[in-house]
């Protein structure tokens, strides 16, 4: 069965109250029919990075609950997992075991012997994608005292695991067997472009290494009636390729577009992207990482993404820097931006409701952060206490203060338009780009006698919907 075209929500299992009952009774309570979906991020045992180094995918935290709450949601709506594919905890059974007993364990396959690798020149090592300023590689002591090397794109307590090794593909065959036997239908191969180790490359997205490894996947999730939402920053160019492929891709160009749309009141760049996006995407605003820019570049011109970059770092948190980065303002420079959406509209509601509008109306099945849905500002606190930027996204609400945000007019004015997106027929249909201005957008959809269209004055920040009704009448208001 195909996923649902409706709006997902995307959520931590513990940032909506304790944990995954309290969010299963939020989402069901107060969520109503305007939610069709959950990215639920992960929710597994875990030493580091929000839930983004898994000691297994097999458990469930007992701190959010068990497979009982992930099937309770997974029974009412269209359940997407992180499936982390490039490493695992350093605490994973799987590595102590290699710790302890070396070439000699039997997991000793799915870590990458950077010692086996031959010479890593300083050229080599300049050309490897990577995400710190530092050499991607640990040192580990075994067990009998000898030393080796392995490779930690990320931190050191995220082992990086071997795709030229058959160990490695039968863990991912038995987590996706797992997973799709609890009810998951939509897998994010979360950082799947750095499985592709090859000294002498970029070791990132390296083709044709990177189809094969994903053609893997998409036959064995299928095989298991599981789609496949390949997680990647990059040139747009790549969301193109993935849909091609046949799976889901995601529009990371849009949240940019948006902001520069509604910002500078200019809807050209957006309506460019509008007639050449892949349908088979799934769009966001909010995530939780931050805006990020790389997906944007050769569709908004080099000196429109510098602007919004000075624009919105005035009330963002410090920038994620690409490795070396010389100058933050430079779009070479810039990763992520690190702002919740409504703060990067400081906070006009108008502007959010616009932009949400346009996203909702855009190709692709949408998805919402819950920061998003409840029109969170930025935790600045929250981002000092840890110490990472991209926690000033990421707040922790009880169900009081999340039920008190979603009561405030923009988040109802919200709910009501993710309502209309997941519950109206026309959607179903066939989109429209239609004619308008630069400083507006008008687009639409329509399914037999079924129609829904919207128009957004840019300068004005107003957003004007036209509808059928379930009685064949006509309504047309403002949201």
């Amino acid at each position: 069965m195909p996923l649902s075209n409706r709006v997902q929500l995307i959520v931590y299992p513990d940032r909506i109250g304790n944990g995954l009952a309290d969010l299963a009774d939020f989402v069901e309570r107060r969520l109503g029919a305007a939610v069709g979906g959950l990215h639920l991020l992960p929710p597994f045992p875990s030493n580091a990075d929000g839930g983004f180094s898994p000691l297994t995918h097999h458990d469930i935290d007992p701190a959010y609950g068990g497979w009982a709450d992930v099937e309770r949601l997974s029974a009412r709506y269209d359940l997407c997992l992180d499936l982390v594919l490039n490493h695992i905890a350093d605490e994973s059974p799987e590595f102590q075991d290699y710790l302890r007993h070396g070439k000699a364990s039997a997991h000793a396959g799915l870590f990458v012997d950077v010692d086996a690798l031959g010479e890593i020149g300083p050229d080599d090592l300049a050309r490897i994608h990577i995400r710190r300023e530092k050499e991607p590689f640990r040192e580990v002591v075994f067990a009998d005292g000898t030393r080796g090397r392995v490779w930690c794109t990320f931190t050191e307590r995220q082992i990086d695991l071997d795709y030229g090794a058959p160990q490695t593909y039968r863990l991912m065959a038995g987590n996706i067997a797992a997973l799709a036997a609890h009810g998951v239908r939509l897998l994010r191969l979360d950082a799947f472009g750095y499985t592709t180790k090859k000294i002498g490359t970029s070791c990132f997205l390296v083709e044709p290494d990177v189809w094969a490894i994903l053609d893997w996947f998409r036959g064995t999730a299928a095989a298991h009636g599981v789609e496949l939402l390949p997680e990647v920053h990059d040139h747009p160019s790549w969301q193109h390729a993935i849909a091609q492929r046949g799976m889901w891709s995601y529009g990371f160009a849009l949240p940019p577009l948006v902001l520069y749309s509604l910002l500078d009141a200019n809807s050209h760049y957006l309506k460019a992207w509008l007639r050449m996006c892949p349908h088979n995407q799934v769009t966001v605003l909010d995530t939780h990482d931050g805006i990020c820019i790389p997906d944007v570049e050769d569709i908004l011109p080099r000196y429109h993404i510098e602007a919004l970059i000075r624009n919105v770092s005035e009330r963002s948190a410090d920038p994620i820097l690409r490795r070396s980065a010389a100058n933050v303002h430079s779009v070479g420079a810039i990763y992520q931006l690190t702002c919740t959406f409504f703060d990067a509209l400081q906070r006009n509601e108008d502007a959010y409701i616009c932009a949400r509008a346009l996203q909702f109306f855009a190709p692709g099945i949408p998805q919402v952060y819950y920061v998003g849905l409840l029109a969170g500002g930025n935790d600045g606190e929250l981002m000092r206490q840890t110490g990472e930027a991209r926690d000033i996204n990421r707040h922790f609400y009880s169900v009081a203060e999340a039920e008190a945000a979603l009561a405030a007019p923009v988040a109802q004015r919200l709910l009501r338009l993710m309502e209309l997106r997941s519950t109206h027929p026309a959607f179903g249909g066939a989109f429209e780009l239609e004619y308008s201005n630069d400083s507006s957008v008008a687009m639409g959809w329509h399914k037999g006698e079924h129609h829904c269209h919207l128009f957004v004055d840019l300068n004005f920040r107003t957003a004007t919907i036209t509808c059928t009704e379930a009685d064949g009448g006509r309504l047309s208001y403002r949201c």
